[in-house]
């Protein structure tokens, strides 16, 4: 387990609902308004769509519900965080971006144990940052491969799309 836990080092921090959420940076490709997404048919509900991301056309997902939240309407301070995965690049819905904050190992407590471990599993610990807690996340391990897989499906050039 302790492989899985987070290391020290800079996560860039993002807000659903009221929770604080913190990604390793070096996952991160980029942050963009949230704009325009093409709702794909018989995708997981958790899957908002695709965007045309210069050229290349990458799956979307909302990440309060594939956290298990509600739905929210986009504000403007709506974004989609661009992460680099296996598949390729991947953007994610948050309802805001915060800030990049650099975690010390003494700055960083192991997940507790809240219940069923492998729906937990991508949390890989605890960030204290002033008085608030940061939940760090590996958003890719909240995917299943069987997951990934369904989205690498949509990343494809935009040309070949157009087809």
């Amino acid at each position: 387990m302790s492989e899985t836990k987070a290391k020290p080092g800079q996560y860039l921090t993002f807000q659903l609902m009221s929770e604080q959420y913190g990604v390793a940076i070096e996952t991160v490709r980029e942050i963009n308004q949230f704009g325009e997404i093409t709702p794909v048919p018989r995708t997981p509900e958790y899957v908002k769509g695709v965007m045309n991301l210069r050229g290349k056309i990458i799956p979307v997902v909302n990440l309060r519900i594939k956290f298990g939240m509600d739905a929210q309407d986009s504000t403007r301070d709506t974004c989609i965080i661009v992460i680099d995965t296996e598949i390729g690049q991947v953007g994610m819905i948050v309802d805001s971006v915060k800030e990049v904050v650099d975690l010390e190992e003494n700055q960083i407590e192991p997940s507790p144990v809240l219940g069923n471990e492998n729906t937990m599993s991508f949390v890989r610990g605890m960030g204290k940052v002033d008085n608030k807690v940061v939940i760090l996340v590996d958003i890719v391990s909240a995917f299943s491969q069987e997951q990934m897989g369904q989205m690498a499906h949509f990343a494809k050039p935009a040309e070949q799309k157009a087809a």
